[in-house]
C-alpha cells in the first residue's frame, strides 16, 4: 500500500522521452508532488500515479512501452506497458537532480491492428497452453546459466550493437537484432547486463566465480543493495544493527573461499576484523 510521507522528497521533475524510434519528442514537467508523487513502504517511489498524472496532461501514453533511466547503472529499465501494475517503483537513489527520465514507446501492433501489450489479460482457452509454458520454464531454470557464460553473451550483444567492420564497412545491429544473433532474449541480456554493472560497482570477483550460476551473482548485488543503505553510517563511524555487522563481515556470496573475495568497499574494514562486534 502506498504512504503518503516515507520520504523527505516533495516534488521531482519528469524528463520524458516519447513517441517512436525514429521521431522521438522531450519534455521536463517540473514540480510533480502530491498526490501524484507517492511512495511504497520502502520509500521507493511509485510510478503509476506519475504515469496517471502525465496521461492526465495530455501525454500519449495509453498501452506505450515504458522505461525509467537507471544513472547507477548507466542503462534503460523496462517497466512494462502501459498500464502499469499499482506496485512499479523507482528506488530513490534512481533520481538525478531530482530528476526522473521515463522514456515512452508508441505501441506496438499487430496484424489485426490490436495492441500486443506485457501483462495484458489473457484468453482463458490459452490457460492449458500457458501452464505447459510455465512447465517447460521452469525446467529451463533447472540449468541455469553461469556467470561466465552470461559476461561472454553480453560481450558479443554489445560489440554487434556498437558495430564491426565488414569489408571496410561498419555494420551494425539494433539491440533486438543482436541478442537473435548470441541467441538469447533481448530481456534476459537487459538484466544479465544490469547484474554485472552493479556486480563491478559492488567488487564482485567476476574472475573467481565464472563457473557458479548467476543466481550467485543476483543474491550478492541483493544483498550488497540493501547494505549500501548503511555506507553513509559506516563512514561516519556510527553504530550499527548487530544483524548487519554480521552480514557485513561474512563473505559476499556462499561461494566464496574468504570473507574478501567479493567485497564492496564500504564493507572492507569488516572484513579486515576492525568493524563492530
Amino acid at each position: 500500500m502506498a504512504k503518503s510521507e516515507p520520504s523527505t522528497l516533495e516534488a521531482l521533475s519528469v524528463l520524458l522521452i516519447f513517441g517512436n524510434p525514429s521521431n522521438y519528442d522531450t519534455e521536463l514537467i517540473p514540480s510533480i508532488s502530491q498526490p501524484h508523487l507517492q511512495f511504497n513502504s520502502v520509500s521507493d517511489i511509485l510510478l503509476y500515479p506519475i504515469i496517471s498524472y502525465l496521461k492526465s496532461l495530455g501525454y500519449d501514453l495509453d498501452h506505450s512501452m515504458l522505461w525509467y533511466h537507471s544513472p547507477s547503472s548507466d542503462s534503460k529499465i523496462y517497466c512494462g506497458n502501459d498500464p502499469l501494475p499499482l506496485f512499479s517503483s523507482i528506488p530513490l537513489y534512481e533520481l538525478e537532480n531530482n530528476t526522473i527520465t521515463i522514456t515512452s514507446r508508441q505501441a506496438i501492433r499487430n496484424v489485426f491492428g490490436t495492441i500486443s501489450t506485457v501483462g495484458c489479460q489473457s484468453n482463458p482457452k490459452l490457460k492449458p497452453q500457458k501452464e505447459a509454458i510455465t512447465k517447460i520454464n521452469a525446467a529451463r531454470r533447472t540449468k541455469e546459466r553461469k556467470i561466465g557464460f552470461i559476461i561472454e553473451k553480453v560481450s558479443s550483444w554489445r560489440k554487434l550493437y556498437q558495430g564491426n567492420l565488414e569489408d571496410e564497412v561498419s555494420v551494425k545491429l539494433d539491440l533486438d537484432e543482436a541478442a537473435g544473433q548470441v541467441g538469447v532474449s533481448k530481456k534476459s541480456l537487459d538484466d544479465y547486463l544490469l547484474q554485472i554493472r552493479f556486480g563491478r560497482k559492488f567488487g564482485f570477483n567476476f574472475q573467481e566465480h565464472k563457473d557458479d550460476k548467476v543466481g550467485v551473482l543476483r543474491a550478492f548485488v541483493k544483498k550488497c543493495k540493501h547494505l549500501q543503505m548503511y555506507a553513509a553510517q559506516i563512514e561516519a563511524g556510527e553504530e550499527l544493527p548487530k544483524e548487519i555487522v554480521m552480514k557485513l563481515q561474512e563473505p559476499g556470496t556462499p561461494a566464496c573461499k574468504h570473507n574478501r573475495c567479493c567485497a564492496p568497499k564500504f564493507s572492507l574494514k569488516f572484513k579486515c576484523g576492525e568493524g563492530q562486534y
